[in-house]
């Protein structure tokens, strides 16, 4: 399904570019920034390794508005990039924070396009808000092994029918996330209905219930009401099709009874604007236009808002709100915008997409809900010639929104553990040398260049020592010199395979090497703190048609396997096997795939710190299915080392105390168990 979603995706590119171009004759920045559609585009070395936001469009820069600023607020998250799809989002974005983020246009979900995105940015942590779920850019992120978490997530049922007709793509997608962190109860049950696990799923509430009208906001509704003056006003906020229709011919009926009333405008979409000014020209109203400029107060009946990210400030201006896409099957719209700055809510029969929110307020007596646009004007009419009744509605509907609050704190917590310590240096790109068929690549901290001669061990000999070592089926030499120590280990076969050719391969990208890739896993484990040691260098070397592979490691200072020390040395004690426990949940929260967890591969130092080592053909994996079968794995190893020798010191009941630690809260989990060198 991946495949079929490549092959499609491809297709679209050329439709999609034509699109932004047919865009761009009304909207000319949609003919714009096109390279970062691509994935594109350089990023300013103090943007990178932070958090990466991803918000479709304008709703969702509003709803995220509080969580960027607690974001920006605290050193631990990075800096914050935000991602969005749409020109008046990425205006939103710059009218919101400014340069205190870096804005990106979110790429085309292509493999190219996706990977260049994340290798540019190199985020620690990547949000997507609502159900912004694309399957490129996420099989991307995992096998990067970047934490993904949905914040704010909702699914109404007609979503998730449509996503079971494609659960064998959303399905994995889903099953990627490290953490989903749902509005409501309803959306959790869809959610975990379609793959996501329970302990990965959390309810944390409505980022838009926490949305506030700060100090700046309020001024500019008091000064918009000065210049209304008197006069009584509706706003009708995020109309669509068919609802600005019904709304301006009730309007007019309306007017007959109350005509000095102002009915403010605010479509949800600006492809709408046009074809709303084009109604209220045919309606024989007197109408305004926001963007021409400020309308004549006292003459103006229909006000058209033509301005995106304006929602709130009309809705402050107006004595009652009603909530669009709820008179025609859109479903309606965020009625916390609204609520949270006191006014009376009215809202149509349609309203399956916050339908937590409004059911609360429906029980609270906090909503008038109509049946049709001229019921909007009775039942405006009703409040205004009731006061008390409007106040204790409007009270009662302030009870609810309090009760609703606490969902940005809620996410801020369940957030926090995936961004553990981290380790720029770790990030920091290698020297490169090529030369003939060989290609080494080696850290610049330490070494001055990127030399063969790392990878010799009479090179070593001659700077200090060289010591070698039981490697299991092939060689491992400790060499050292006055900078520190290392491991130099070839790469050999195993298996049959190893009968036809001992230590060649067959031909890969150099990048997708054996010991490239264990290189570039380490560095990405080490740079969000894992304990797993420090590859200082890799070579790459052409052997025919296929190659030879090496890697140089530091060594973890006075580290000694558990199979070591249980065969010749002592029993662990109970603190030792729960740090053991931690560590390796900790490879698991990070999704890496161990694929031989031994017990000669886990190390404990001086300090009693763990370790995990020897990650050939290991990576990234989504899911959990897998980890029951890891565990086990190194279970089996423990057994083998009895049954071998049964002086070696191990008794499954051992094993309880590894696993209650496991499977302990995984916050407790990111405490470090090692101190990496």
């Amino acid at each position: 399904m991946l495949r079929a979603w490549r092959l499609l995706a491809w297709c679209a590119v050329g439709p999609l570019f034509l699109y932004l171009w047919w865009r761009g004759r009304r909207e000319p920045a949609y003919r714009q920034r096109w390279a970062e559609r691509l994935g594109r585009g350089a990023v300013p070395a103090q943007q990178r390794h932070g958090v990466l936001l991803h918000c479709a469009s304008v709703g969702e820069v509003i709803a995220a508005r509080g969580l960027v600023h607690q974001l920006l607020a605290d050193p631990h998250w990075g800096p914050v990039t935000i991602s969005c799809t749409t020109p008046t989002g990425a205006r939103q974005i710059a009218a919101d924070h400014g340069d205190r983020v870096l804005q990106r246009y979110f790429p085309i979900d292509t493999p190219g396009a996706t990977r260049r995105f994340l290798q540019a940015l190199q985020p620690r942590l990547v949000l997507l808000m609502e159900r912004e779920l694309w399957p490129e850019f996420l099989h991307q992120a995992q096998w990067q092994g970047l934490p993904v978490a949905l914040v704010n997530a909702r699914l109404s049922e007609r979503s998730a029918q449509g996503y079971r007709r494609w659960v064998r793509l959303v399905g994995p997608a889903l099953r990627s996330l490290r953490l989903v962190l749902a509005e409501d109860a309803a959306s959790a049950q869809r959610l975990q209905a379609l793959g996501v696990s329970p302990q990965r799923l959390q309810i944390t509430g409505n980022l838009k219930s926490d949305v506030q009208a700060g100090p700046a906001l309020r001024q500019a509704i008091a000064a918009r009401r000065a210049a209304i003056g008197a006069r009584p006003v509706l706003t009708a906020g995020s109309t669509h099709a068919g609802e600005d229709e019904a709304l301006l011919a009730a309007f007019q009926r309306h007017l007959a009874t109350e005509p000095d009333s102002l009915l403010v405008l605010v479509p949800r979409h600006p492809e709408r604007f046009a074809p709303v000014a084009a109604l209220l020209a045919a309606s024989g109203l007197r109408t305004a236009r926001l963007g021409d400029g400020e309308p004549a107060w006292s003459d103006t009946q229909v006000l058209l808002i033509d301005r995106m990210g304006e929602l709130m400030l009309w809705y402050g201006v107006a004595e009652a709100c009603f909530i669009g896409g709820s008179l025609v099957p859109r479903q309606g719209h965020n009625p916390l915008e609204a609520l949270c700055l006191d006014k009376p809510l009215l809202t149509g029969p349609h309203t399956a997409n916050f339908a937590t929110v409004f059911q609360a307020l429906e029980d609270a007596d906090a909503l008038l809900r109509v049946a049709d646009a001229d019921a909007v004007f009775t039942q405006w009419h009703a409040l205004r010639a009731d006061p008390a009744a409007c106040s204790a509605r409007v009270a009662r509907g302030r009870t609810v929104h309090q009760a609703l609050t606490g969902a940005l704190q809620r996410t801020l917590d369940s957030l926090h553990p995936l961004v553990a310590p981290f380790d720029l240096q770790a990030g920091a790109p290698p020297r490169v040398h090529q030369a003939g068929g060989s290609t080494v690549w080696a850290d610049g901290a330490l070494f001055a260049e990127a030399s063969p001669a790392l990878f010799d061990p009479e090179h070593w000999r001659q700077r200090g020592s060289v010591q070698r070592l039981d490697g299991g089926r092939g060689q491992v030499h400790r060499v050292a010199d006055a900078q520190g120590r290392y491991l130099l280990r070839h790469y050999y076969r195993g298996g049959l395979m190893a009968r036809v050719s001992r230590d060649v391969f067959l031909h890969r990208p150099v990048p997708a090497s054996r010991a490239m890739q264990e290189m570039q896993l380490l560095g990405a484990l080490r740079r969000h703190a894992l304990p797993v040691p420090h590859a200082a260098a890799a070579r790459y070397q052409r052997a025919g048609l296929g190659y030879r592979a090496d890697i140089l490691v530091q060594e973890i200072p006075q580290a000694t396997d558990i199979a070591r020390l249980m065969d010749r040395e002592r029993n662990l004690s109970d603190a030792e096997w729960q740090a053991l426990g931690r560590v390796v949940r900790r490879l698991h929260d990070a999704q890496c795939f161990h694929s031989d967890l031994n017990c000669h591969n886990l190390l404990l130092d001086a300090q009693g710190g763990a370790w995990i080592v020897d990650f050939d053909k290991c990576g990234f994996r989504p899911g959990d299915d897998w980890k029951a079968a890891n565990l086990q794995r190194l279970l089996r190893s423990l057994r083998k080392e009895l049954r071998l020798d049964p002086s070696f010191r191990w008794n499954d009941s051992r094993w309880a105390i590894f696993t209650t630690a496991y499977e302990a809260d995984p916050r407790s989990a990111l405490a470090p168990t090692a101190s990496l060198p």
